[in-house]
């Protein structure tokens, strides 16, 4: 190296006082001697506690701590590291003249002369008050909805990594259960091989948000309830980083429903000689299908009829389960001699049916109630 050529990473004198000058500027700056005496500190430090030079000049660092901090041994420790040139930096806790608490992100840096020996150390630091208070705001936020929500977050391809203690006792897991599996381990077979499913989680991934009433499977296999948002979480860029999920079980509302459907039953009408109609309204599970069933038989028997007209158009969701018990209906009716069309088969029902690949058998369906009554009617025997 030439002579004439200094190290590049060594700045001048005049450059390091231009680069002090400009955190002076910007940060609030004191300075201390070893044992934590204020030498001097410059208008931000001074603007942000409150206090004039004259107040703090010669007054030990302690006057900004809560006493029992300042009486620790982990202060007495503190300062005995920086005066052994040790370095700290991290968010401190901090009081002003007027008593309020101040967050402070800080180094203390000892600076040392020119024969290595620690003389002095300096305090750069910028007030994050704000910045913890709203922090500390979000996590009490936080901290509420884990305690009354059942939470879950999800990787974007719908990979679990973490849940509360809320959704694993609502589901039967563990953390352990759950962790690095796959969201469809709470779902029905016939739904999370779907078509619907798989849009489900490329929207979330997009960062669309969804929300709504979600039937989902426990760890016995049961039915579970969830009124429930999937939330993307987006990057500092915009960008979906995962999905958060936040749900209330409503298990026990939506049973509650189910027998009011049940309550108010399925009606099965002679609307024809030989023709009975039942108009199917909401949702279809083991339960309903077993009182729509026992009416059915039960009617065909008083009327003998040759032919039930199931109409499922107010149907809400019609998957592998709901097609199962209507075809054990049909079946039931086709015992007691009885044919059975299903009516209301919506381009979505039949192109749902199709890709799942529900076998119907020989059960006739139509698109609309007339077209069913019609072909009832023309049927020889009807």
């Amino acid at each position: 190296m030439s002579a004439k050529m200094a190290p590049k990473n060594k700045a001048a004198p005049h450059d390091m006082e231009a680069i002090y000058q400009a955190l002076d500027r910007v940060q609030a700056v004191i300075e201390f001697d070893l044992d934590g005496t204020i030498v001097t500190a410059n208008d931000n430090f001074l603007q942000t506690f409150g206090y004039s030079a004259d107040e703090i000049v010669g007054h030990h660092h302690r006057m900004f701590c809560e006493a029992d901090y300042a009486a620790s041994p982990e202060y007495t420790e503190f300062w005995s590291k920086l005066a052994r040139g040790e370095f700290h930096t991290a968010e401190f806790k901090r009081l002003a003249k007027d008593g309020r608490t101040i967050w402070l992100r800080a180094s203390y840096n000892p600076i040392f002369d020119k024969n290595g020996k620690v003389f002095r150390v300096v305090k750069f630091a910028t007030d994050v008050s704000a910045e913890k208070l709203k922090s500390a705001e979000y996590e009490g936020k936080m901290q509420a909805i884990d305690r009354v929500q059942a939470v879950i977050e999800f990787e974007l391809d719908g990979t679990v990594i973490t849940a509360n203690e809320n959704f694993l006792r609502i589901f039967g897991y563990s953390l352990a259960d759950v962790v690095g599996k796959h969201h469809r381990i709470f779902c029905e077979p016939g739904y999370s091989e779907s078509p619907d499913y798989a849009q489900f989680w490329q929207k979330l991934s997009r960062g669309e948000f969804e929300c709504g009433e979600f039937k989902r499977v426990g760890k016995d296999g049961g039915d579970i309830w969830l009124q429930a948002s999937y939330n993307p979480i987006l990057d500092a860029d915009g960008n979906p980083l995962k999905v958060v999920k936040f749900a209330s079980d409503i298990t026990q509302e939506m049973e509650k429903r189910s027998l009011a459907l049940l309550e108010m039953s399925t009606p099965v009408t002679k609307i024809w000689d030989g023709v009975l109609f039942a108009p199917i309204v909401g949702i279809v599970d083991s339960k309903r299908s077993v009182d729509i069933m026992n009416k059915a038989l039960s009617s065909i028997a008083d009327t003998r009829a040759r032919t039930l007209l199931l109409d499922i158009g107010g149907v809400a969701i019609v998957d592998t389960a709901v097609a199962n018990h209507l075809i054990k209906i049909a079946k039931a009716a086709v015992l007691m001699g009885c044919n059975t069309i299903i009516s209301g088969i919506s381009p979505a029902i039949a192109q749902t049916i199709a890709e799942l690949g529900i076998d119907l058998g020989a059960i006739q369906t139509t698109s609309t109630i007339e077209s069913a009554l019609r072909d009832s009617i023309n049927r020889p025997g009807a």
